[in-house]
């Protein structure tokens, strides 16, 4: 494969440090988790609306949503303390506080950036790992085109086979990137092959409301991860923060998650 004009091949692959791969997906790490709990302490589709005071503890309320008509059925639960793992911005646009949390705690959690949350994220699916026999990594830094970062996401020994990129949005509000540039953007880095995926998967995060609130891609001060504040429990010292966001670990990362969760299950013990 000959590089196209503007295409530059490095030696080695500077852009993917050493890192870990959960083999068989990072939902296995959450299905392992939850087989090691009591039954009926996961409780899937819950949406929680509001976090309320009570005396000795807090009564989360929530709406059941039922998979067979779609009815939306209200429900509660109480318990001494509660840790909010969502990001702070979502937190605070979706869920009511009752008393409400301090004016300084709000106003933080909603400048708050989401990690990752104005990122259109795309997986390309391939028969075989093509670049691999070119001699590529399949890593790529692209400045023409929507994704920015080119990723080899294949599995062990290079079955399934597939690239991912991050799409980061050009301007607030910009509008998802369509299949036909990122395909065409792919072909130009990797070559004819490229072009030809098996399938494409286009996900703007923008778009999922339990994981951003709106206008997310205009959080842009990301000095305030990791501040103290999420440090501090509110609501009588009940109400514990510990998302990735929060961490001052590798906030962001998921790393940063569980040292994040570590730190607020541990204030919650103490308490």
């Amino acid at each position: 494969y000959q590089e196209p004009r503007g295409v530059q091949r490095i030696q080695g692959n500077p852009i993917d440090g050493p890192a870990g791969r959960v083999t068989a997906g990072m939902q296995a790490l959450a299905t392992a988790m939850n087989e090691r709990l009591p039954s009926g302490v996961v409780r899937l589709g819950h949406a929680v609306e509001g976090i309320e005071a009570i005396e000795g503890g807090l009564r989360v309320h929530a709406v059941r949503r039922e998979a067979a008509d779609g009815e939306s059925v209200p429900t509660a639960m109480e318990a001494k303390a509660v840790i909010v793992t969502l990001p702070p911005a979502l937190a605070v646009h979706a869920i009511t506080f009752e008393p409400e949390l301090p004016t300084s705690l709000v106003d933080l959690a909603a400048a708050t950036p989401v990690w990752m949350g104005a990122m259109t994220k795309v997986v390309i699916h391939y028969d075989r790992p093509f670049w691999r026999e070119a001699g590529l990594a399949g890593a790529a830094i692209s400045h023409l085109g929507p994704l920015r970062e080119i990723h080899d996401m294949s599995g062990p020994e290079g079955e399934p086979a597939a690239l991912f990129g991050f799409a980061p949005p050009l301007r607030p509000g910009a509008p998802t990137p369509t299949t036909e540039a990122v395909v065409t953007q792919i072909g130009t880095l990797f070559g004819p092959a490229a072009s030809d995926p098996n399938a494409l998967f286009v996900l703007d995060w923008r778009t999922q409301t339990y994981t951003t609130p709106p206008d997310v891609d205009r959080l842009q001060n990301y000095a305030t991860f990791g501040h103290p504040l999420y440090r501090t429990p509110t609501l009588e010292g009940r109400l514990h923060w510990a998302s990735t966001e929060t961490a001052t670990e590798v906030p962001g990362h998921i790393e940063g998650a569980l040292a994040a969760g570590a730190r607020a299950a541990a204030a919650v013990l103490a308490g």
